[in-house]
């Protein structure tokens, strides 16, 4: 039997070759038209002040952005092309791309890096969501892009302040429910210390079922939770939820003992006071430390006596 070593032919080396080097230098052309193409959307679409108003409801939609907001995004990576290809070549634009859908599903479904968020999962519990059953009329064309800004979204990470997470989250929510912090309203009148509440805890882990990850599935209000020992137990949602990220990255950083001292999902009876805790740890210490000095001096006595007996 014999054996061909295949070799390249030189014809298609060399074309191979040509194509490498035609790509390496429009590359920058490529890109310095995405970037010409960025700064005339963003002529017009970072005045804060653009915007229209609908014929039919007459109210005032804004169509400006933040471009700062933009470069710090999950998607500032993006050409606005990317996204919004066709019909925006022509100014004005025409008016039917004021009803564009642009579905995150289907964008993000192919991506293998976004394959652990279950995309499918997060469309089902949308589905299943107040925000799409319900009749009300200001819910007619609610989407994702009613809650995650695409020119601002950023997905919290492990490691972020849970401070800033909170306020982020609820901000989310209070653009549309604003009134819910006005003192005069009842819809949360049973929550005791409101304000210390919201500055700690997401609207969502009251408003959606308890799961591992964020869900989707926002409850209506006579649905959601009410039960004050969800939060503060040892069974907390908080510690399935919001809290999750910190005590795997305490745990990781400091140790298991770190993330059972440090972690904070509230429990009934515990001050979360910073001074009172280490107050309580070091005098915990103090009483560890003469109990153990104690026995020391006990047993060293003791050899003493039998010492002296002999």
């Amino acid at each position: 039997m014999t054996h061909h070593c295949s070799r390249p032919r030189p014809t298609r080396w060399l074309a191979g070759a040509l194509l490498a080097l035609v790509t390496s230098l429009l590359a920058p052309a490529a890109s310095a038209v995405e970037t010409a193409r960025d700064h005339d959307c963003l002529r017009c679409h970072a005045m804060s002040t653009l915007a229209y108003r609908e014929p039919d409801s007459g109210e005032i939609r804004s169509l400006a952005l933040d471009p700062q907001r933009l470069d710090h995004s999950v998607h500032a990576e993006l050409a606005c092309g990317d996204c919004h290809a066709r019909g925006y070549g022509r100014y004005p634009h025409r008016a039917k791309l004021a009803d564009e859908q642009l579905g995150c599903v289907e964008c993000h479904a192919d991506d293998p890096a976004d394959a652990t968020y279950r995309l499918d999962r997060i469309a089902e519990e949308f589905d299943a969501s107040v925000h799409a059953t319900s009749d009300h009329h200001k819910l007619r064309q609610f989407d994702c892009h009613s809650c995650h800004d695409p020119h601002g979204f950023r997905a919290s990470q492990v490691g972020d302040d849970l401070g800033a997470i909170v306020r982020r989250d609820n901000q989310t929510c209070l653009d549309c429910h604003h009134r819910v912090t006005d003192p005069l309203r009842g819809s949360h009148a049973w929550l005791p210390q409101r304000a210390a509440h919201w500055a700690a805890v997401r609207c969502i882990d009251c408003h959606t079922p308890t799961t591992p990850q964020a869900s989707h599935q926002i409850l209506a209000a006579a649905d959601s939770s009410k039960r004050c020992v969800a939060c503060h137990s040892r069974d907390s949602r908080l510690r399935e939820g919001l809290y999750r990220y910190r005590l795997a990255q305490d745990q990781a950083e400091h140790g298991w003992l770190a993330s059972l001292v440090r972690n904070d999902a509230y429990i009934v009876g515990m001050s979360r006071s910073p001074l009172l805790d280490a107050l309580s740890l070091a005098i915990l210490a103090l009483v560890a430390l003469v109990i153990a000095l104690h026995g020391y001096g006990r047993y060293r006595l003791a050899r003493r006596r039998k010492e002296n007996d002999r």
